[in-house]
């Protein structure tokens, strides 16, 4: 009778054992998309003392894998932009890491991407940027 007790605990044990490792495993459900990336203007604003000082976009299209890049400068005489555009590519299937090319030649990588739906952060050349969808930040002001 102790026998058929103890193999009854074991089954349970097992048997919820079993049930804990059938949930889905989000990280990889969570794949990166051209859809979730695409046709959005990407932005991250610097501050400094509660004060913006500057102002990073990106904006990819779907249309020939075409993208642009805006950097903003703001300074005691008014600002400074750069304006240029690339051409993008994912560096693999797993879509982690995206691969922008500049007209002038230059390259950057923007690695360990990940595309959420208002949020894209990243590292580019080393240094980590979070940004927001231009259009989700306009959104919540209004409201």
């Amino acid at each position: 009778m102790k026998t058929l007790n103890y193999v009854k605990i074991l089954l349970l044990c097992v048997f919820t054992i079993g049930l804990a490792s059938c949930g889905d495993d989000v990280y990889y459900t969570m794949q990166n998309s051209d859809d979730k990336l695409c046709e959005r203007t990407w932005v991250e604003d610097y501050e400094s003392d509660g004060v913006v000082t500057g102002a990073y976009q990106l904006r990819f299209y779907k249309k020939d894998n075409k993208g642009q890049e805006v950097s903003t400068t703001y300074t005691t005489d008014g600002k400074v932009t750069y304006d240029r555009e690339f051409n993008w590519r994912w560096t693999d299937d797993s879509k982690e890491t995206l691969k922008l090319t500049f007209a002038d030649g230059k390259v950057k990588y923007f690695e360990n991407v990940w595309v959420r739906d208002h949020y894209l952060s990243g590292k580019i050349e080393g240094k980590v940027v979070m940004l927001t969808d231009a259009n989700y930040i306009n959104t919540c002001w209004r409201n």
